[in-house]
């Protein structure tokens, strides 16, 4: 029994230590990219901040420069009940990684262009003010500047824990600064 405990270990051995030594593929590579879709919400800044919410989806595709840089293409829908708005946003901009691993925190910077639709909400901070009860549409560029933390959940899947970034809309009103939350599963091409 001993001889035949000794044979075994000697072949299982050398193979669990092969395997043990095999490399893993790695989270974060130089090259590929992934794709991105999620939950949005937009705290609007508008003199009552706070006092609604829109809701909505955002959609990105990243391709990666290195293992720390990227470039970046988001699209994001949100609509308000309250005061019936309607936001469409697209950018595009560049991302970096701080951390390269299966938890990566990351800033980005995107510059693109709004389209908002309102019901009277936005009347009054035009010059001159919009008349009472007007439906308002605005579209101009604008921008987001923010950071976020991904983590990695298989080879592929990720999941973006939070993106958080301020964007003004558009560049034209008083007060411009909406602050967006998003979260969501993005997909990795290697």
């Amino acid at each position: 029994m001993k001889k035949y405990s000794i044979a075994v270990l000697l072949v299982l051995l050398p193979t669990c230590l092969c395997f043990g030594q095999v490399p893993r593929v790695p989270l974060n590579t130089a090259r590929g990219s992934d794709v991105y879709v999620g939950a949005m919400v937009v705290l609007p800044d508008n003199g009552r901040f706070g006092n609604y919410r829109l809701y909505g989806g955002e959609g990105a595709y990243t391709k990666k420069l290195s293992a720390r840089w990227a470039v970046i293409a988001s699209g994001a829908g949100v609509y308000g009940k309250f005061l019936n708005v309607t936001q469409i946003t697209g950018t595009a901009g560049v991302k970096f990684n701080f951390l390269t691993g299966r938890f990566r925190p990351y800033g980005t910077t995107q510059i693109g262009f709004v389209y908002q639709s309102s019901n009277d909400e936005f009347a009054a901070d035009h010059h001159p003010p919009l008349k009472p009860h007007t439906t308002d549409i605005e579209d101009g560029l604008t921008y987001r500047l923010g950071g976020g933390a991904d983590l990695q959940l298989s080879h592929r899947i990720y999941w973006r824990i939070v993106q958080w970034d301020v964007q003004p809309e558009p560049w034209a009103r008083h007060t411009p600064l909406d602050v967006n939350f998003s979260s969501g599963i993005g997909y990795r091409f290697f």
